[in-house]
């Protein structure tokens, strides 16, 4: 579980540290590539993600085996069977001194989640909105 949480929190930085871009798509796509898990859904709570406040990030995805590729590389028993999974975690959208105000910019984000052993299982891009008050 604690391997899951740091994966999660390394998606929240990948988000944190994208280039601001202006542009409407949010479309959620996966990169080029292959790989073994397919992303069917990513999305925030709030949104915009309203900076300096608690975000709910849910994702949904379509794995082969999440014990084979995920679990038991990290040194953990597996509790569950091969089927798809669904996880919902809440994180702060950290703010800093130097952030604009008053404005909702576009960042486009890529976030590659890997497994302890450094196998890449999955690849998604996409433009998320971050309202800064």
């Amino acid at each position: 579980m604690n391997n899951l949480l740091l994966v999660v929190l390394l998606i929240f930085i990948t988000f944190a540290s994208s280039t601001p871009m202006r542009r409407q798509d949010t479309h959620l796509k996966q990169c080029e590539g292959t790989f073994p898990n397919e992303i069917t859904s990513y999305g925030f709570k709030p949104y915009p993600i309203i900076v300096g406040q608690l975000v709910t990030n849910h994702v949904t995805e379509h794995t082969e085996d999440f014990c084979s590729f995920i679990v038991i590389p990290s040194g953990h028993t597996c509790p569950v069977t091969s089927q798809n999974f669904d996880y919902t975690v809440n994180i702060m959208a950290k703010s800093t001194p130097n952030d604009p105000k008053n404005v909702v910019l576009d960042f486009f984000t890529r976030t590659l989640i890997t497994n302890p052993d450094g196998r890449n299982l999955t690849c998604i891009e996409q433009y998320v909105k971050y309202s800064f008050p």
